[in-house]
């Protein structure tokens, strides 16, 4: 129940849900292998989950949470596409949630693209996040699925 009222909160104040509806809704479980924001190193506290939403226009969201105290997490956001036949998602926004309510985020102009190597559906496939916002802020993101099913968040 937390975690609806949590995606609830995340589709309401998502750039990408401002006009469109999601389209699917996955939570993929597994390994937070890198997660740097600038200087600050956060796999150490990078939950093994993210949250996987496109929507009917073609954009998707890529939430990555953690277990900051203040339920921080972070959001790409951009255009989903396909490259070299696996799914890609051109960055053109950061989120940062500063606390789990969603009320305090930061939203940031970005460039980047995350790729997923391989079928989260039938085995282990990895994600890996490259991008810079406005302010010059490089963000580095490595997730590897655990080769479960991801759970669909619209059943």
């Amino acid at each position: 129940m937390k975690l609806l009222l949590l995606l609830s909160g995340l589709l309401l104040v998502s750039p990408a849900a401002q006009g469109a509806d999601p389209h699917s809704v996955f939570t993929l479980r597994g390994e937070c292998q890198t997660f740097v924001a600038d200087a600050e190193n956060l796999t150490d506290i990078c939950v093994g989950e993210v949250i996987q939403v496109v929507y009917t226009d073609s954009r998707m969201d890529l939430t990555i949470w953690t277990v900051d105290a203040n339920g921080r997490f972070f959001v790409f956001s951009g255009i989903a596409g396909e490259q070299n036949g696996n799914l890609a998602l051109a960055i053109d926004q950061v989120t940062e949630g500063r606390d789990r309510s969603g009320n305090d985020n930061l939203d940031i102009s970005a460039t980047g693209q995350c790729s997923l190597a391989g079928n989260p559906m039938a085995g282990p496939a990895q994600y890996t996040c490259d991008a810079t916002d406005e302010a010059g802020i490089a963000y580095e993101f490595a997730f590897l699925t655990d080769g479960s099913p991801p759970e669909n968040m619209l059943d």
